[in-house]
């Protein structure tokens, strides 16, 4: 049997001196000197601000978490830990507790229950405060599941491979996603569904989505996107019925279809977003009213760059860039009632916004010069 080394528990300890009550619980099969040979055994005889250290190995259990604990592999290294469901119609990791930490694990083997319902890798219930960092989630229905759920920070997680989703916000709000690498997942990579409101999503990573959304909003508020990349998706980043959210210098490129897509949201934010090499438009906004596109880039795509469609109105779009599409760069349907650097364009040509831009200067050269003539004028 292989021992503890001693000064790995020490280290452990002291990074809980702040609680005078909390301990370090170790778990390890065929580990000399461990606690306990299964994590639920370790969880089970804990108490509520305890760390859960768990030694390199393979651990066949779901594991049901109903206390305030940190539960952390001993190497930091996902790849040297790994927890496999025993029942795979059950989530591997169940999350009920606040104040969870779970970091540095491989979590696999989540199918499909009695039900016909896919269980997550990671399923957190309300739960709220929690923290989900520097795990490897792969082959299970959903990555990362929270449902009812505030307050947590996921971050430097790995999704792939999964027959669902990566991660999945269900009514979920005040959430922050940062770092987050999903890969092959079958639907969307990173989806906030119904009241999933507040959140913040920064420099995440979705690629390969392959019949899905990169990132998906539906029937969610108040949202920020930003520092996001979202490649060889079905479409990269849509809103659907969303609203007030804001999407700062993404990355949506190389999509099947669309690179950023608004199906009936009003009153979003676009700024310095890229949106290139779609197999249809750059950005798209059907039915989406009053939303501010500034300063983004929507090029080389094989339909339009930026298309605004059938009653999207009152739309404002600023310092664009859209160049080399395959039909137009800029098309609005309804030019009347949509704004292009603020006046009211008669038609979306290509040229449109910068000849607005270069418009002004001369405008002003030209009263300059009626100045000074009419001054020489009256001197003579």
């Amino acid at each position: 049997m292989k021992k503890v080394p001693v000064f790995l528990i020490v280290f452990f300890a002291m990074t809980n001196i702040s609680g005078a009550s909390a301990a370090t619980i170790t778990v390890g099969a065929n580990i000399e000197g461990a606690d306990y040979t299964c994590i639920q055994d370790a969880i089970k005889n804990a108490t509520a601000g305890d760390t859960v250290l768990v030694f390199p190995g393979n651990y066949t259990e779901n594991v049901y978490v109903d206390k305030e604990l940190t539960i952390s592999s001993l190497s930091g290294n996902p790849v040297d830990t790994v927890v496999k469901a025993a029942n795979s119609k059950d989530d591997v990791f169940t999350i009920v507790s606040d104040n969870v930490t779970i970091r540095g694990f491989s979590i696999t083997g989540a199918g499909i229950d009695q039900y016909g319902d896919d269980k997550a890798g990671i399923y957190i219930e309300g739960a709220n405060n929690g923290i989900i960092t520097e795990n490897n989630v792969y082959s299970n229905g959903y990555g990362i599941f929270l449902h009812d759920s505030y307050n947590n920070t996921l971050t430097d997680n790995s999704a792939y491979m999964s027959s669902i989703g990566g991660i999945f916000l269900w009514n979920s709000s005040y959430n922050r996603l940062y770092n987050n690498y999903i890969n092959t997942t079958n639907q969307e990579g990173i989806y906030l569904y119904e009241l999933s409101n507040n959140n913040e999503l920064n420099n995440n990573t979705v690629n390969f989505t392959y019949s899905g959304i990169g990132i998906d909003l539906s029937l969610s508020d108040n949202n920020t996107l930003t520092s996001n990349t979202v490649l060889n998706s079905e479409s990269g980043v849509l809103l659907t019925g969303s609203n007030l959210n804001s999407l700062i210098s993404n990355v949506a490129n190389s999509n099947n279809w669309n690179g950023i897509d608004f199906q009936e949201s009003n009153s979003n934010s676009l700024c310095n977003n890229t949106a290139n090499f779609n197999k249809n438009n750059g950005i798209f906004l059907m039915k989406s009213n009053n939303n501010r596109l500034d300063y983004n880039n929507a090029s080389n795509n094989s339909y339009h760059g930026i298309n605004l469609e059938n009653s999207s109105t009152g739309n404002i779009l600023t310092g664009n860039t859209a160049d080399s599409n395959g039909k137009k760069n800029i098309h609005v349907a309804d030019p009347e009632n949509n704004m292009i650097n603020a006046v009211l364009p008669q038609e979306s040509d290509p040229a449109q916004e910068l000849l607005f831009q270069n418009f002004i200067p001369s405008l002003i050269a030209i009263i300059i010069a009626v100045l000074i003539i009419s001054w020489k004028t009256r001197k003579h």
